[in-house]
């Protein structure tokens, strides 16, 4: 069968410096970023970012840091995607790191990397200030955005950013050129990205140049963004998802993206932004459906709505569009400009993507790991499969190791975006490959003839049952999210004397349930749980329920910290 896909094509990346430089050569003064700080709103120009970018890469030389591994830890800046680019174009080691991790845990992460020198803003500053000494390795440590006198006396050691990039600037002048005819091997290591976790739970991520380079080429060919498309950057920078599709492939491709300043005011700056296009976790994109349902519903006009949405499907299948006309408030609501949203880090319930679909905005599912920097597959925006996680990337090999007979297996990969190893962990490195090359990613699913991906599950959350049954919890976590009352819900396999009881942990939203008594809620929620037992084979039921009082503890890109769970 013929693709109903075909991927652009793009001449390959040689080097981080490269793609800066043919950026800043080709969309110019056009906005890379809008950002706000100190309450002003400014601009950053791709050829601001190549100018602080050489500035900043010269001083790196100065201070000796060039060639040497870098911690980063802030919130989103464009100085941030400076610091990450020019210390690989500098011949180092970038080391991005969660901006709220515990002082302890920080320390830890740059210690274990052997940083020499580290890059935050006043908020890490001062949250390090009780661990500094402790950090005897690093020579320096580099402030972003504003800096007092009081974060200064804090440590000999701190210099300013803008300082150091106005030093640069006159190293240049004067003919320091060591920086920009700087080069290094593009397979040597350039990154180290931690998983999730505390540092005794968490693997380092070895990617080199290429790897990110290739990644990068990846999603530019994957999906139809051009230079026309404006974003919102909503996902922790640190995150490979974040950082190489909303960051470096945008970039690459000569979007816009405004760098939103906080999580409480995501939805008043995506109205305000009238962005093209958002790249999110399912989290965000399902409270987004529950508030334009919200909405509805306390109009009344439900009905009307879902009649709308019919009629409007039918009449496209004639080839008649007018959602813009039909659904003009919903639009608007999210600045009027949306045309697209890409998802990934979990699944997405196909119902929130048909919902959208039928509004006028087209989502698509992705799917990555850490690992591969992170893009395995995505749903192009004119060829999707609902319930897949997307047609594997273009350049990257995708196999289902052992199938059973339903065809699920592990989900294999290789290609020039898997990783090099596990920093410092060569037992980790060697399981996590196959004998003849294959990355094993440690999820469950299969593999269809147009090469589309189907995830089932995770391999290590697989709960098996007494009878040796495997139980997927992400599959009962899909049916429980469509409970009304249900907020947010994990399932495990609690270990008691008769065997393994598959468990519903629940947190029910609290505006739905409103006062109903703990013996109420408790009835309400099982006769939830045991119309989805209805629907699954008997060694799936889930036959015990636990009721939380608070949400789960989840990573910064909204996951449940699963190794939490007990």
């Amino acid at each position: 069968m013929k693709s109903k896909f075909i991927p652009r094509e793009f001449d390959p990346l040689h080097s981080v410096k490269e793609m800066v430089y043919k950026n800043a050569e080709k969309f110019g003064d056009k906005p890379l970023y809008v950002y706000i700080e100190n309450k002003e709103k400014k601009s950053y120009s791709y050829i601001d970012h190549k100018n602080t970018f050489d500035a900043f890469g010269t001083a790196l030389f100065d201070l000796g840091l060039n060639g040497k591994s870098v911690s980063l830890c802030c919130d989103q800046h464009p100085f941030w995607i400076v610091s990450f680019e020019a210390v690989i174009a500098a011949g180092g080691v970038i080391v991005p790191l969660d901006k709220e991790l515990l002082p302890d845990q920080l320390t830890s992460f740059i210690d274990i990397t052997e940083s020499e020198a580290v890059i935050v803003s006043s908020r890490e500053l001062k949250m390090l200030s009780d661990n500094l000494k402790s950090l005897d390795r690093i020579k320096h440590i580099i402030v972003i955005g504003p800096l007092s006198e009081e974060d200064r006396a804090l440590d000999s050691r701190v210099l300013r950013f803008e300082d150091l990039a106005e030093k640069g600037r006159a190293l240049i002048e004067k003919g320091d050129d060591r920086f920009q005819n700087a080069e290094r091997d593009d397979r040597s290591l350039s990154c180290i990205l931690f998983t999730s976790g505390t540092t005794g739970t968490s693997k380092g991520v070895m990617l080199s140049e290429y790897n990110i380079l290739f990644s990068v080429i990846q999603c530019s060919k994957m999906v139809t963004n051009d230079e026309s498309d404006v974003f919102v950057s909503v996902l922790p920078i640190h995150h490979t998802f974040s950082l190489t599709t909303n960051h470096l492939a945008m970039s690459f491709i000569g979007g816009t993206t405004f760098l939103n300043d906080s999580l409480k005011h995501t939805f008043k700056n995506i109205t305000e932004v009238k962005p093209t296009c958002l790249i999110l976790v399912p989290l965000f994109l399902e409270t987004m459906d529950k508030k334009i349902w919200e909405g509805i519903r306390k109009q009344g006009k439900e009905k009307q709505v879902r009649s709308l949405m019919k009629m409007s499907n039918a009449m496209r299948k004639a080839g008649i569009d007018m959602r813009k006309t039909l659904f003009e408030k919903i639009l608007n609501s999210f600045g009027g400009n949306l045309k697209h949203i890409i998802v990934g880090g979990a699944p997405l319930d196909p119902e929130i993507i048909r919902d959208f679909d039928a509004f006028g905005i087209t989502v698509v599912e992705g799917y990555g790991i850490t690992e591969c920097c992170p893009l395995i597959s995505v749903n192009p925006f004119k060829w999707r499969k609902f319930g897949s996680a997307g047609l594997v990337a273009d350049g990257l090999e995708a196999r289902i190791a052992d199938p059973a007979d339903t065809g699920d297996g592990e989900i294999q990969v290789r290609g020039g975006n898997v990783f090099m190893g596990y920093y410092k962990n060569e037992v980790a490195t060697k399981d996590a490959f196959t004998d003849d090359g294959w990355f094993k990613t440690g999820d469950i699913g299969h593999i269809d003839k147009d090469n589309f991906v189907y995830i089932t599950g995770r391999k290590k959350n697989v709960i098996i049952t007494s009878n040796g049954k495997n139980v997927y919890p992400e599959e009962l976590e899909e049916y429980l999210s469509k409970c009304d009352i249900i907020k947010e819900a994990a399932v495990i396999g609690r270990k008691t004397d008769s065997g393994i009881v598959i468990t519903a942990l629940i947190y029910p939203d609290k505006d739905v349930c409103g006062k109903m008594d703990e013996k109420e809620l408790y009835e309400k929620i099982f006769s939830e749980i045991n119309l989805i037992n209805k629907s699954l084979p008997t060694f799936k039921h889930i036959t015990a329920l636990e009721i939380r009082d608070s949400e789960f503890e989840k990573t910064t890109t909204r996951k449940i910290k699963r190794f939490l769970l007990k």
